[in-house]
């Protein structure tokens, strides 16, 4: 008696693996610029609130709180030291945050004094932008009004 067995031929094998090939090269830049754009509208949230927490800070201790940006990143601190708009050694730490690989504050359009957005202690700032870009070149635009108000803007 001859049993039978139930088994993939290796046409059959070659033909799944080609299938699946065809569909991954597909999918792959979709996923890559997916996940570029993903990167960029986190880091423009997470900068939206800690500019939300520097307003709320201001307002609880009744004093100007800063935020300080460099290309990789920014410092929110309160800024009662001898330099507006730059972290004094002695001032209060309220954040540093790094923004993810891919994502950069572009400060030549970046419009705040000094590169520093500031907020003071009845919840008004300085008006001005600040722009993050990701490496495919799509940026988001994050606008302080005079009154505080924050707001995210851009491309995507």
């Amino acid at each position: 008696m001859v049993r039978r067995m139930n088994a993939f031929s290796l046409i059959e094998l070659l033909m799944v693996i080609c299938v699946l090939t065809l569909i991954s090269a597909i999918a792959t830049p979709s996923l890559m610029n997916w996940r570029s754009s993903a990167k960029l509208r986190g880091a423009a949230s997470n900068l939206k609130g800690d500019m939300e927490l520097a307003r709320l800070k201001a307002i609880q201790v009744n004093d100007r709180v800063a935020i300080h940006f460099t290309t990789n990143g920014y410092r929110v601190f309160k800024d009662d030291g001898l330099t507006s708009g730059e972290y004094d050694p002695g001032e209060e730490i309220y954040g540093d945050r790094t923004l993810p690989a891919g994502v950069k504050i572009d400060l030549a359009q970046t419009n705040f004094d000094d590169e520093s957005a500031r907020f003071f202690g009845r919840g008004t700032a300085r008006s001005g932008s600040a722009f993050l870009v990701n490496d495919r070149g799509t940026e988001k635009k994050i606008t302080v009004t005079g009154l505080g108000r924050i707001t995210i803007s851009g491309n995507d």
